[in-house]
């Protein structure tokens, strides 16, 4: 089971039983620049993973995670936690975000983000 602690900027990963096995850390990164005295924000205060969302695959490889501090959907492996790529960013063309909000993947592997303020769905073939 994977658990989205936005405040803490992690998933946290536990067995079937229920069991904590470990952390994976989502750090909060600043899309733009942070104003003097402001260092709060900084340090990572506003928290990042907000959704998770496992790949089709047979062995579910990969994590798609929402990283809504700064608008991007990072795909990490699924055994290791890091991040082997990422896509979007903030803003309102196609392919932007705008505070996304949930992630989905369909059975042909397609990824689906919805958008709180962007009030959109867009949708993401994945290609490797």
């Amino acid at each position: 089971m994977y658990l989205c602690n936005r405040a803490e900027g992690r998933l946290q990963v536990y067995d079937q039983m229920g069991n904590f096995k470990k952390n994976i850390e989502i750090p909060w990164k600043a899309y733009t620049p942070v104003a003097p005295g402001d260092e709060k924000r900084k340090s990572g205060g506003s928290g990042a993973a907000v959704a998770i969302a496992l790949s089709r695959d047979a062995n579910q490889r990969l994590m798609y995670v929402i990283n809504q501090n700064d608008s991007e959907i990072e795909i990490l492996d699924r055994q290791s936690g890091k991040v082997v790529s990422s896509f979007g960013r903030s803003g309102h063309f196609p392919g932007d975000f705008d505070q996304p909000l949930s992630i989905a993947v369909d059975s042909k592997g397609s990824v689906y983000v919805t958008e709180n303020r962007g009030k959109r769905v867009q949708k993401f073939k994945i290609v490797n």
